[in-house]
């Protein structure tokens, strides 16, 4: 599936930058064409048919629909993040500029989880997606493409403008946030510090999102995705999915055969199961 991304001006990139710098998050309209959006739409009802009902899933998530491990079910669920302008907006977030194994400025921050959601009868009280809040340290950024439209009555996202510099964990108390509306094809950015949760949806209607969590590559990523991937996935990668899975920085079993954390381009293998 081939995706064309709005393109972006400066003056617009600027304002992007600087909007999740102050406030922690920021929103694209119109980024991705709706008949883009309505493909992807239909291949995640599909994917969500197929699924198997005994999920492990967590109380937080209530009543909430949710696909984890998107990045496992179609290679087409990767395509929608390979945008120039969101990488950019990660290389200056959260990649490691001392990365050794890759060129300078090349991507080397990883897909640390990737689900997709539709909102629920009950809320998702405020989290941080970093784990430890390190105020003015990106260690994680999450973005969130809405499949559908987002708004009060389907349980959109809210968010607490200025939270991801408090270096502290949620208050779930607090009634300051900020509702985060949009249409399909939108495109919201946070920091992984930021406050965020999501109403409850009072609708009968779905309210999908596709919701891809990125962090700089040392952090654990939630599920084992190199080593769980498909074979019939993995050999339709390419080289920049590779590294964006984080097949670079698959620790070594033995220190007889590597000591270093990260391996090179070039000692990629052919086969998931020679990891």
């Amino acid at each position: 599936m081939k995706i064309t991304f709005r393109k972006i001006s400066k003056q617009e990139e600027i304002k992007h930058f600087k909007n999740i710098k102050v406030k922690g998050f920021t929103v694209i309209k119109n980024f991705i064409p709706k008949t883009t959006i309505k493909k992807y739409l239909d291949l995640t009802k599909e994917t969500y048919k197929k699924q198997k009902k005994n999920l492990k899933t967590p109380k937080v998530w209530n009543t909430a629909r949710i696909i984890y491990n998107l990045q496992s079910k179609s290679n087409q669920f990767l395509k929608v993040l390979n945008s120039n302008f969101i990488e950019k907006i990660l290389i200056k977030n959260i990649n490691d500029p001392h990365f050794r194994n890759l060129e300078d400025n090349k991507p080397n921050y990883i897909l640390n989880n990737f689900i997709a959601r539709s909102s629920g009868n009950s809320k998702l009280f405020l989290h941080i997606d970093s784990g430890i809040p390190t105020g003015d340290v990106t260690t994680f950024m999450q973005i969130m493409i809405p499949l559908e439209k987002t708004n009060e009555k389907t349980g959109c996202t809210v968010v607490v403008p200025k939270s991801h510099k408090s270096k502290k964990f949620t208050n779930r108390k607090t009634k300051k946030y900020k509702l985060i509306e949009g249409e399909e094809g939108d495109v919201f950015i946070w920091d992984g510090n930021l406050w965020h949760g999501s109403l409850p949806n009072k609708t009968s209607d779905t309210r999908w999102s596709l919701i891809a969590t990125f962090s700089n590559w040392q952090f654990k990523q939630v599920f084992d995705i190199p080593r769980s991937l498909s074979q019939k996935i993995y050999s339709q990668l390419t080289v920049k999915e590779k590294i964006l899975l984080g097949y670079l920085g698959i620790p070594s079993n033995s220190e007889y055969k590597r000591v270093t954390r990260s391996i090179s381009v070039n000692e990629l293998k052919k086969k998931v199961k020679d990891y």
